[in-house]
């Protein structure tokens, strides 16, 4: 976790799932919260904040301009964004695609529709108990 405040990047395509995330990250003081649509966002905000990187990435699998199993390999290629915590939100049951996004360095896996509880578990277990 970076010294100063503790940052979150939301990579979700939909609009209200973004929001979803947006209000469970809020619920913690000191958060920093982005979103981006897609994965091209992302990785231009992941640039941006390479002197100063992300704690956690909640990153949707399924999205238009380049989906979240390319972006996490793109961001496990980046230095700045390597060994950022990632929280992958998908609606794929497939264990093939938990797999994958697993062996490219995913350390959670959450399944759609989300609910608060899994990611204030996330949270918890990333930033330490609020």
């Amino acid at each position: 976790m970076t010294a100063g405040k503790r940052r979150v990047l939301i990579v979700e395509d939909s609009p209200a799932m973004r929001q979803l995330l947006s209000l469970a990250v809020q619920r913690l003081p000191g958060v920093s919260i982005d979103e981006a649509g897609d994965g091209v966002a992302a990785l231009k905000a992941l640039k941006v904040a390479s002197h100063n990187p992300y704690d956690l990435v909640f990153l949707d699998l399924n999205m238009p301009v380049m989906d979240g199993m390319k972006l996490l390999g793109k961001m496990r290629e980046d230095p700045g964004a390597a060994a950022t915590t990632v929280a992958v939100v998908t609606t794929s049951e497939n264990a093939d695609t938990e797999r994958q996004a697993r062996t490219l360095g995913a350390k959670y896996f959450l399944r759609k529709p989300v609910n608060r509880r899994a990611v204030e578990k996330i949270l918890a277990d990333v930033f330490g108990p609020h």
